[in-house]
């Protein structure tokens, strides 16, 4: 990792394993919990971090309880204030889909995901990119290093409106952000605190 702190830093990385990642359903803003082995992950996050000498001075997180409790584990034992909450930072509303598998989603809507369709009531990438982005930039004009616990469909559609390379995330992966001289968000390289994720559902299209 890179340990040199510019004016900002953000570390934005999706939550542990949830009882919907196991079941391979499409979350949304289902309030899903963490598994034993999403605590865990937290818990190997932290120690990764430790263990790599990466200062980090705020813990923020989406206030949806696997976010919420995947930072909360973290800034724990990394001996930091709780995280805060940001409501702007939850997870894509997916409309219909949530619940649903794949699979389910290819029965009842074929080839939407193929084509990267969506189904009515699923959140516009544009509302979704906005929102995120701006509690980023605000975070953006802290002092130091920010660890921030969303989403996976969140980081990668703020990757793919700012025209970088996307790929699907396992828990507790995700991208470092800066803050440039314009107060403008810069993505950086992608990020893993843990060694072991297996794949799961990611709530993207």
């Amino acid at each position: 990792m890179n340990q040199t702190t510019p004016h900002s830093e953000l570390i934005v990385v999706r939550h542990g394993e949830s009882e919907w990642n196991v079941l391979g359903k499409w979350q949304g803003r289902a309030d899903t919990q963490l598994t034993d082995a999403g605590r865990a992950q937290a818990t190997e996050a932290a120690e990764r971090l430790i263990s790599d000498r990466v200062t980090i001075d705020l813990v923020v997180a989406s206030s949806l309880s696997r976010a919420r409790e995947t930072a909360e584990i973290i800034a724990r034992h990394l001996r930091l204030d709780p995280p805060l909450l940001d409501d702007r930072l939850v997870e894509t509303d997916v409309g219909a889909w949530e619940g649903l598998s794949e699979r389910e989603i290819e029965d009842r809507y074929p080839r939407y995901l193929r084509d990267r369709r969506t189904p009515p009531g699923f959140e516009a990438p544009e509302v979704v990119f906005a929102r995120t982005t701006q509690a980023l930039q605000e975070l953006g004009t802290r002092q130091g290093r920010v660890l921030v616990v969303s989403h996976s469909g969140v980081i990668r559609t703020i990757r793919r409106l700012m025209k970088v390379p996307d790929r699907r995330l396992h828990n507790l992966e995700g991208c470092h952000f800066t803050s440039n001289a314009a107060g403008q968000l810069v993505v950086g390289d992608f990020i893993s605190l843990v060694s072991n994720a297996r794949a799961t559902t990611n709530d993207s299209v």
